[in-house]
């Protein structure tokens, strides 16, 4: 079982980053709010169980993935790129639970949202 923190670092950053494309305001912030969050807490604590195959180094990894989008994000600044990126680590996911994006709080309808497609 994957430590609950992961995934709620994991969860945070995906809807922070997302919200950062879609809305604009600083991600760094819009991060914090989402640690905090019940729901988002509560999710990171059932997703910890639920999906049992990944292993504290998968999401350690994706949590990396994510953190080189932010840094190219602050680098860049360009929205194109950020969409790709967050489309690629939501790939990643889709990949390790066999081809499909894990139900895990709003994943699927921002990777819709962003227009991201299985390009592997």
């Amino acid at each position: 079982m994957v430590n609950p923190a992961l995934w709620l670092e994991l969860i945070a950053w995906t809807k922070a980053a997302f919200e950062a494309i879609k809305a604009g305001g600083d991600a760094t912030e819009i991060y914090q709010k989402y640690r905090r969050d019940k729901a988002t807490i509560q999710e990171s604590e059932r997703v910890s169980v639920r999906f049992s195959t990944y292993s504290d180094e998968e999401i350690e990894a994706t949590l990396r993935r994510f953190h080189g989008c932010r840094e190219r994000f602050i680098q860049q600044g360009g929205g194109a790129d950020r969409s790709r990126c967050i489309c690629s680590v939501l790939n990643e996911l889709a990949e390790g639970n066999g081809g499909t994006l894990p139900p895990i709080d709003n994943f699927q309808e921002i990777y819709n949202q962003l227009g991201c497609s299985r390009t592997r």
